[in-house]
């Protein structure tokens, strides 16, 4: 689907930035130094290193425990964005940063979701927690970011406000054409705060369509662009509602279940193609026809292999234990198991 004009694309961004933490954070003294090693730090980690040959220093088994396995998370988010799978780099560094509350973990945590995009508010709230918990390594950086993604505001003025949405618009549709859908979304959206105009919304609500796993949402929107009195595209907007939506249950179990099967196929097509976004709402759209315990492995098996939503995968996974679920018993145990200790799971 068309979305508008093209733009220049976005900023790029340092792509290493986790894989020079990664290294950062490798030595063991450089632990206790909470995941820092700049060059400054360098002295008083040969300071740390002689007073410790010397003295005896307890060691919380616990506290010991949880440093390693933040930094196991790291390593693996770094590795993660490196390979530009921003999604579960995301819940590698949300997990390290749960396990060993620093500053650096969040601004890392911040940049995998800004690469991911399509969650601004979200991004926007973790740098905004990172400059809060004294983080001053990257303040420059993570105000930059914060400006880009909140974008100009509005001023009052409608010629300047106008001409600063289309700009964000043409962002955005440049984004879109070049298949980068989340990022599309976000810079619709920019550009429907600074006009909010019926024909900016149909977009934003296309580009999260083309996001997938995110339906309600994205009905939401395309609601929201009809209530607004949206026109040019109202058969569209209303043919993907109905689409998103789904046939509905019926009352009719025998025709509830087929339309259950339908759309289950549809989802392990898209599942088999790596789609698991679009798998994720058809499982989703399956289980609300026809609730079954396998339907919902299903779409915690989708949800964990999108990433980027580790407690949504984690609650799905706890709800198929909960309705009966049992021929998955032992993956689902191990997939909790790893999802709660390192924040995802392969």
């Amino acid at each position: 689907m068309r979305a508008a004009r093209r733009l220049p694309t976005d900023s790029v961004v340092e792509r290493e930035h986790a894989r020079a933490d990664a290294v950062r954070y490798a030595p063991v003294v450089e632990r206790l130094l909470g995941f820092q090693s700049t060059a400054g730090n360098r002295a008083v980690a040969a300071l740390l290193r002689q007073a410790t040959a010397t003295t005896a220093v307890p060691v919380d088994p616990y506290e010991a425990a949880d440093r390693e396995a933040a930094e196991k998370s790291f390593d693996l988010g770094a590795k993660t964005y490196a390979a530009n799978d921003f999604a579960h780099a995301y819940d590698f560094f949300t997990r390290s940063h749960e396990l060993f509350s620093h500053p650096d973990l969040l601004f890392s945590t911040a940049q995998a979701l800004r690469r991911l995009g399509g969650r601004r508010a979200e991004t926007i709230a973790l740098y905004e927690q990172y400059l809060t918990a004294g983080g001053t390594k990257r303040k420059q950086d993570a105000e930059s970011f914060i400006k880009e993604l909140r974008g100009p505001g509005r001023t009052g003025d409608e010629a300047v406000d106008r001409k600063a949405a289309e700009a964000a618009f043409d962002k955005g549709a440049a984004h879109y054409q070049a298949g980068r859908f989340a990022h599309a979304f976000d810079d619709f959206c920019k550009s429907y705060e600074l006009y909010p105009h019926a024909d900016i919304l149909f977009s934003a609500a296309q580009a999260l369509r083309r996001v997938g796993g995110r339906r309600q949402e994205t009905i939401a929107l395309y609601e929201q662009y009809l209530a607004t009195g949206g026109t040019k595209r109202k058969k569209d907007a209303e043919a993907f509602i109905a689409e998103l939506r789904g046939p509905g249950k019926t009352g009719d179990d025998q025709a509830d279940r087929k339309a259950a099967e339908a759309a289950f196929n549809k989802a392990a097509a898209h599942y088999q193609a790596g789609r698991f976004a679009d798998a994720f709402d058809a499982f989703c759209l399956s289980y609300e026809l026809y609730p079954h315990p396998d339907i919902l492995f299903s779409a915690a098996q989708a949800l964990r292999r999108l990433g980027g939503r580790s407690a949504e995968a984690i609650a799905l996974y706890e709800k198929y234990l909960e309705t009966g679920g049992t021929k998955r018993n032992k993956d689902v145990e191990e997939f909790l198991a790893e999802l709660r200790g390192l924040g995802a799971a392969p």
